[in-house]
């Protein structure tokens, strides 16, 4: 291969190679986006599954101060009963909302009871699902740690590639590196003849240009689309 094609294809590998990396690193983009949504959506089920852990927690709580509310209205009103002149009617509805309030604590009371050993269940519950959210966070963690890692170096593999092409691409003769630069929008400039057609716009070239390609003594170009051609060995 003549000297030029050989540099123009050097350039060309370099740019390849550019390309394939900044897909990687798209591709890394869209992993690490991934994964910080599975870790956001870890954390919200969790939190949820907290919440949910209070509100009965709440629950019980309440139905208990309901219970000691309901006692210490049944307690206030039979003293009152006990102790207090009163007219008649208040009696009555003293003693019909003692007669009331006592058959509502029983069932406030075993309602009370029912949630708070509800609630002492779910907490034991709740701490296995609070082992096994963590071990799931840090496995996303961990996940992200990796990509992390394969983002720098692939950055630096970058780097290295863009430092080597620019030093390719000074070392094309001038007069084919404008040309270069135009095609390289579109796909490599540099590509085979294959079967007689070109490797990049896939149109049948001339009998001539494949010879030319063939003998190596020249820079040729695809008829058609212009990309730089050379005979795979």
């Amino acid at each position: 291969m003549n000297d030029a094609l050989a540099r123009l294809l050097k350039l060309a590998e370099a740019d390849a190679l550019l390309r394939k990396l900044e897909g990687r690193l798209s591709d890394l983009d869209r992993e690490e986006g991934n994964l910080r949504a599975r870790l956001a959506a870890e954390d919200e089920a969790f939190a949820r599954r907290q919440e949910a852990h209070r509100r009965l927690r709440r629950e019980a709580t309440e139905k208990s101060a309901e219970v000691d509310d309901t006692d210490a209205k049944i307690r206030l009103y039979t003293r009152k009963l006990e102790h207090d002149i009163i007219p008649y009617k208040e009696m009555e509805y003293l003693r019909e909302q003692v007669a009331f309030l006592r058959g509502r604590l029983d069932e406030l009371t075993e309602e009370a009871l029912r949630l708070m050993a509800e609630a002492e269940a779910d907490e034991g519950r709740l701490a296995a699902d609070r082992e096994e959210h963590l071990a799931r966070r840090k496995r996303l963690e961990e996940e992200l740690s990796a990509v992390a890692r394969r983002r720098e170096e692939t950055l630096a593999e970058r780097e290295r590639v863009r430092a080597q092409r620019e030093s390719l691409h000074g070392d094309v003769p001038s007069h084919l590196r404008g040309a270069y630069d135009r095609l390289l929008g579109g796909g490599s400039p540099v590509v085979p003849v294959v079967g007689g057609s070109c490797g990049g716009c896939h149109l049948r070239l001339a009998e001539t240009t494949v010879e030319k390609v063939k003998a190596d003594r020249e820079v040729v170009t695809c008829e058609h689309c212009s990309r730089f051609l050379y005979w795979p060995s």
